[in-house]
């Protein structure tokens, strides 16, 4: 199982402080993390769009800066690695940005811009007639990752019901696994429902028989985070890339069938494998809503409500200790 993005090691926060050798570029390399994550789309279709041959950031980069993709497979470890300054911007889960930026005390994260929301659902078995949350009393709730987004989400909504959830169980277990034993898991009934993200919600509900009882569209799962000493050094290729992803997002918008395409060739090259079918693909793009314009001073109180609203269910379920504020980690959001 991966480490809880509320959970991390204590050499995330010494590698903030000693560059390791490996991890050095010279100035002119922008160097951006991301997953092979449908949350993850933008980057997957940029990524999917250079192996066609079509340039899709580098011309808005400033002169003789060079762009730079490093893939990652969990929130801390990309943490890690902007701490350490190994890369310089990432698609990452709001989960471990807060958690990074609540451990360095408010010193060293700072979000650009938010990426995508929703695509975040409780899924149960047909007929097996779970509905609210008292529903679940002795029953057992899969989730994809101790402490991250959606097992937070599935604690609070629990406990906001009136259950008693802790770490030992309760009246209600929650069982942190990988998604693809969830799947495992929840097609044998020995869990009776699983909290998950995009793509696993459409495969749950489209291959093993499962029916979205709760779900949550408002929850952000992927914003473009940097350290504050990668935009010191490179404020303006970082914000520059900003700019240009946001331009992306419009184009990804305005045609879904590309966005598709790219999508699902993407995921394929980037998992070295046959790309997902459109009808897994399609109905779960459509659960996830990626940024949309806004003005700056909206974009940051919504954000800010957002983390604030992450920051106490995440104290509250005591998957996360200490305290930050909020100012620091949004004061750097790029229109």
């Amino acid at each position: 199982m991966r480490p809880s993005p509320f959970f991390l090691s204590v050499g995330l926060l010494a590698a903030a402080l000693v560059v390791p050798i490996l991890g050095r570029a010279d100035a002119d390399t922008l160097r951006v993390g991301f997953f092979p994550n449908l949350t993850h789309a933008p980057a997957l279709a940029a990524r999917q769009l250079e192996r066609e041959g079509q340039d899709c950031h580098q011309a808005a980069l400033p002169a003789g800066v060079k762009l730079e993709w490093r893939s990652f497979n969990a929130g801390p470890s990309a943490m890690e690695a902007l701490l350490a300054g190994a890369i310089d911007v990432a698609y990452v889960g709001a989960s471990p940005a807060l958690n990074a930026h609540v451990r360095t005390k408010g010193a060293e994260i700072r979000v650009l811009a938010p990426v995508a929301q929703g695509g975040n659902a409780l899924v149960v078995r047909k007929d097996s007639g779970l509905k609210t949350p008292k529903d679940f009393i002795g029953r057992n709730v899969g989730t994809p990752q101790l402490g991250n987004t959606q097992d937070i989400d599935a604690r609070t909504w629990l406990r906001e019901g009136g259950l008693n959830v802790h770490l030992g169980g309760g009246d209600a277990r929650v069982v942190p696994a990988q998604n693809a034993d969830l799947m495992l898991l929840f097609s044998r009934g020995e869990i009776d429902a699983v909290w998950t993200v995009e793509p696993w919600v459409t495969r749950l509900t489209s291959e093993f028989g499962g029916v979205v009882v709760h779900e949550n569209k408002e929850s952000l799962i992927t914003v473009l985070v940097t350290s504050r000493a990668a935009l010191e050094k490179r404020r303006p290729a970082v914000e520059a890339f900003v700019r240009s992803h946001y331009a992306l997002c419009a184009r990804l918008r305005a045609d879904q069938a590309w966005q598709e395409k790219l999508v699902r060739t993407g995921l394929g090259a980037e998992l070295r494998s046959q790309p997902p079918k459109s009808e897994l693909i399609g109905p779960a793009l459509a659960r996830v809503s990626f940024a949309v314009p806004e003005d700056l001073e909206s974009r940051r109180k919504r954000l800010s409500a957002l983390f604030a609203r992450a920051h106490k269910d995440a104290q509250d379920s005591r998957l996360l200790k200490g305290d930050a504020p909020m100012g620091p980690l949004l004061e750097s959001l790029v229109r």
